[in-house]
């Protein structure tokens, strides 16, 4: 009983601590104190739209360091204040307001190319031009002026905090990076007790590695895209730098714990060594979370020496595979180690420009622009799709001029509307639950509590939807609905009015998102063989630096961390396209036993390739000079097979050998799947 107690203060010590929960609290107050203070001043009307000014902004804010967020402050600000003024002008002519919407819907939504922070801003910068329409202010320019306010007023808060905490949201990767590997260790782990099904195991397991990837991304970003602290490292960056690079080796070695467990569990059956290594496992992942725990450290150490014992009394094949394991194992040990570890600055300062190898950089040359003017874009092809959704809705608002509440139908539209199907019915479900649920908790708080308490309830709304609008859409629908229907029904009152056209515009909204997901369709099945064609591409790649390898040689290693970089961003890629392909409507025309056995296939071999590149490091490679040149010749074949695969076909799949898996039978079974 006392553990699920403490599990449960532990989970809430964790969401009042988070980020997220920091950040909901941050944006809450910016935008309840200027409208408290002017109304206290005589000045409602300035107080709500330094509200609205820094309502829209803050939800451009992502996690970034002082350079990311700086830029995202003038940037944003610009851009806001811009469409504020442009919007609010056209609203006493409706075509000409029509047209400024569109095209301003079309150039924000285009943004996505120069990246996520960008993405964010397009689409809060729609979501206030939808605002505008729905508050005509009369005063163009004062109107402006409020909205120009806010968003100074916000990112004075905003950048103030990451001045005074410069790391707070690297520490929050490195820590959700160190908990996810954790439970990837927890996973692998679990393989190696026989009690265990180990149905659906590849799946956790890539989608674990899809989280991790995506971790490790942020972590570069966060901690390399700002040059100059890069430039002036002091012991603080340097320790995290070190960390997190760690951290990115640590995935390697775990990924090399992966190995053909049911075989594995016939070759040590009856001899005691599965539970041995599932517990070794598991005080790794105990010792990544709570470092130095003498408990932990001791049990680690006296498992390693019981398993080294019970390699005197295997047979020599059982023998060597073990070693392999144990071998593993310490690597996994030394990393977690020295994670934990404080590292001086002056010993990486010479390695730090290398470093900036790793960033993923967002192209903002009118080149890229200009190649994303087609319709082979998806970006481009979902700007088209929403622009059209604004041109319907503008259409519907305008005759719809005597409905109060019809903007909700386009605010709807844009906060609903995504570039995958898959993606689009999630956020649709999502909206419509939370919206209905939201409109009786607001229906009843109006009906049966005093004024007073329905604010102090909205205010407590706004702050859960900040709070969980990018972790449960849902519960921050259902919470923005609440502090809506509670704040119009004190303002404006008619009740009944607010909640109907809230539930009327809300499902025709998802309706006629559903149908647009057809007009201008982005199918992520098409995109497959591409995918795969990528995937094995960086896979031969990652599998040719790691070849290279030798002890002491830290150009190899730096070539070979950024062909895994490369190979674990497109396996992502491949399983993101997958998950949102199942989803699709044609979904039965394809062969997902062939695409899941390839994908299956190319995760493999890049986990044993991982597994190479230790025994490379080590200088004790099993791989001969043929081994190499077969494993190359199988993946140049299978890109040509790949190539011509038509992934509809029904074809026979080569099944798993009987012995583990190695690279030569994995880059044999990918050159066999062919047409």
């Amino acid at each position: 009983m006392w553990y699920y107690f403490k599990n449960l203060l532990l989970v809430i010590k964790r969401l009042f601590t988070s980020e997220h929960t920091v950040d909901a609290l941050r944006n809450t107050l910016s935008v309840i104190l200027p409208i408290v203070v002017f109304y206290n001043l005589g000045w409602p009307t300035t107080g709500i739209g330094v509200g609205i000014g820094a309502l829209m902004i803050c939800m451009t804010d992502l996690p970034g360091n002082r350079s990311d967020k700086f830029k995202a402050a003038w940037i944003s600000i610009l851009i806001f204040t811009a469409v504020a003024v442009l919007t609010a002008w056209s609203t006493t002519i409706p075509l000409l307001m029509i047209v400024v919407v569109v095209v301003i819907t079309f150039l924000l939504t285009m943004s996505a190319v120069m990246g996520q922070r960008m993405a964010a801003i397009g689409l809060m910068g729609i979501i206030l031009a939808t605002f505008t329409i729905g508050l005509k202010p009369k005063d163009v320019l004062l109107y402006g002026n409020y909205i120009f306010w806010g968003g100074v007023w916000y990112y004075l808060i905003s950048l103030t905090q990451i001045y005074v905490f410069p790391y707070r949201s690297l520490r929050r990767a490195i820590a959700q990076t160190e908990r996810e590997t954790a439970a990837l260790l927890r996973l692998r782990a679990q393989g190696y007790n026989p009690e265990v099904s180990l149905s659906g195991f590849n799946q956790h397991n890539m989608h674990l590695h899809l989280k991790l990837a995506n971790s490790h991304e942020l972590m570069r970003q966060l901690l390399l895209s700002d040059r100059k602290a890069i430039r002036q490292l002091n012991t603080k960056a340097g320790m995290f730098l070190e960390k997190s690079i760690n951290l990115i080796d640590l995935y390697e070695q775990v990924s090399a714990v992966h190995y053909d467990y049911p075989y594995l569990r016939k070759q040590f059956e009856n001899t005691g060594v599965l539970p041995l290594i599932q517990q070794s496992i598991e005080m790794l992942a105990n010792l990544l979370l709570k470092p130095g725990h003498p408990l932990f450290i001791t049990q680690f150490e006296d498992l390693h020496t019981t398993l080294i014992l019970k390699t005197n009394t295997l047979e020599k094949g059982k023998t060597t595979l073990l070693k392999q394991i144990i071998a593993n194992l310490n690597e996994i040990y030394t990393l977690i180690t020295s994670i934990h570890q404080t590292k001086a600055a002056n010993q990486l300062e010479e390695d730090t420009e290398r470093y900036q190898d790793f960033l993923t950089l967002t192209p903002v040359q009118a080149n890229a622009i200009k190649n994303h003017l087609s319709l082979s874009s998806s970006i481009f092809r979902f700007s088209l799709r929403l622009s059209a959704l604004c041109l319907v809705a503008m259409l519907l608002i305008t005759w719809l001029t005597k409905e109060h509440y019809s903007y909700w139908l386009l605010l709807t539209m844009v906060i609903v509307s995504r570039p995958s199907y898959g993606q689009t019915m999630k956020r649709n479900a999502e909206r419509i639950g939370g919206t209905a649920i939201g409109l009786l908790i607001g229906w009843c708080l109006s009906q049966y509590t005093a004024i007073p308490f329905q604010l102090i309830v909205s205010v407590i709304g706004l702050f859960g939807f900040f709070a969980f609008n990018r972790i449960a859409y849902s519960v921050s629908a259902l919470c923005i609905t609440v502090a809506v229907i509670l704040c119009l029904n004190v303002y404006d009152g008619n009740l009944w009015k607010l909640v109907s056209d809230r539930a009327i515009f809300t499902i025709i909204g998802v309706l006629l998102c559903l149908g647009a997901t057809f007009v201008f369709p982005i199918w992520n099945a098409p995109r497959l063989s591409h995918l795969i064609n990528e995937v094995v591409e960086a896979n031969l790649r990652y599998f040719k630096a790691v070849v290279k390898l030798r002890p002491h040689d830290l150009d190899a290693v730096h070539q070979a961390r950024l062909a895994r970089k490369s190979s674990h961003q497109h396996l992502s890629a491949l399983s993101e396209a997958i998950q949102a392909a199942q989803k699709e409507p044609l979904k039965k025309q394809f062969n997902w036993s062939l695409i899941k056995r390839v994908q299956l296939f190319s995760y493999q071999f890049n986990v044993l390739t991982a597994t190479l590149a230790g025994l490379q490091k080590q200088g004790s490679s099993l791989l001969s000079e043929e081994d190499t040149s077969i494993i190359e010749q199988n993946l140049e074949q299978s890109l040509i097979h790949i190539k011509q695969l038509d992934l509809k076909q029904q074809i026979d799949l080569p099944s798993w050998g009987e012995q583990p898996l190695n690279l030569l039978e994995v880059s044999g079974y990918l050159a066999a799947i062919k047409k």
